[in-house]
């Protein structure tokens, strides 16, 4: 007993040093159910739109992004919770609850998607082009309350394409189809999950809005949209609606042949409805950061006449916290961005 007790006593230190050095591999590794937001980036526009319109841009339009961690060590919290340009906030809340992470990054990539297209059809509106929309499917967006589809299998981010293997490619397809059914009724959902086919089995419920067989969730319109145009867009590596509004300046601008940026730095965000309306976004403090880290002179930030500020008074109050640069400016649509735009004196 005597021999442990003064092994241990040489070998203390020793001890305490293992015990410490495998706590902090366990906590590099051991990842948590959170997601840490801080600012991303603010990147010209121009490299990632192709028109087949050469363009050369004194300036340039940036469009600003969200850094954002998922499921971090306890490391990486501990800087978070020391920064004050970073949030911590649960997977569940950064997600909108969708069902996992991988489901949210496929409805990511549809927003994505969904806001090129919104691009493209407020720029050639704008101009006055006609320009080709296709229904392609239906997507989930969320659940309604009482759905049975989740636990059957279906995600948000899955786009929809067949109904018992009718084809269900426009609202009014899938619409039609279901009106065929009642609740109770078990219908075959046929799709796409990240690119990949996929197929379900859904019991039906009553919706309490119609009173009608539903399946239980909030759905938009996959469009594919052909322009005139080469367009060719390079945002694979984002995620998201934000950039629509900057998207569409570009396309303007290359379009007419239009240097709309007056030789500013000039960053934005918002998302492009197909009529120029521009709509609200989340983490907008973080791209105001990134903005001023990228010396942007003017920010566009969208605004809502009917009451709805969130995103000024947000973009105001992070400015006048941290002492930001860039000048903001308000945007309701398309057509204020390009009023302002145009009314610019060209910077010396």
């Amino acid at each position: 007993m005597a021999a442990r007790r003064h092994w241990l006593r040489r070998n203390w230190t020793a001890i305490v040093g293992a015990v410490i050095a495998v706590l902090i591999v366990v906590a590099y590794y051991w990842s948590w159910p959170y997601v840490i937001s801080g600012p991303g980036s603010a990147e010209p526009v121009h490299p990632r739109v192709e028109t087949g319109h050469k363009l050369e841009e004194k300036g340039a339009f940036l469009f600003t992004t969200v850094s954002t961690r998922s499921r971090p060590n306890v490391f990486d919290l501990l800087y978070a919770r020391l920064n004050p340009r970073m949030d911590i906030s649960t997977q569940e809340k950064a997600t909108g609850g969708t069902v996992n992470l991988g489901a949210y990054r496929n409805l990511l990539s549809w927003m994505r998607d969904s806001s090129e297209a919104g691009a493209l059809m407020a720029a050639y509106g704008a101009l006055n082009r006609e320009i080709k929309v296709e229904e392609q499917g239906v997507i989930v967006r969320a659940f309604s309350e009482g759905t049975k589809a989740r636990e059957h299998g279906l995600q948000e981010g899955d786009i929809i394409t067949s109904i018992d293997g009718k084809s269900a490619l426009k609202a009014e397809e899938f619409a039609a189809i279901l009106a065929e059914k009642k609740p109770g009724d078990v219908v075959k959902l046929g799709g796409t999950r990240g690119g990949k086919p996929f197929e379900v089995s859904v019991p039906l419920i009553k919706m309490e809005s119609t009173g009608k067989a539903g399946v239980g969730f909030y759905r938009d319109a996959v469009l594919k949209v052909t322009a005139p145009d080469p367009v060719k867009f390079d945002f694979n590596d984002t995620g998201g609606p934000s950039a629509g509004l900057m998207m569409t300046l570009e396309i303007v601008a290359q379009l007419t042949g239009e240097d709309l940026t007056r030789g500013y730095r000039i960053a934005g965000t918002g998302t492009i409805a197909a009529d120029g309306s521009v709509g609200q976004i989340g983490g907008i403090q973080y791209k105001l950061m990134a903005a001023d880290r990228e010396k942007a002179d003017y920010f566009l930030v969208p605004y809502v006449k009917s009451g709805n500020y969130s995103n000024w008074n947000d973009a105001q109050a992070t400015v006048n916290r941290l002492k930001l640069k860039p000048k903001l400016v308000k945007v309701s649509s398309l057509q204020d961005a390009l009023d302002f735009l145009r009314e610019l004196e060209p910077k010396k």
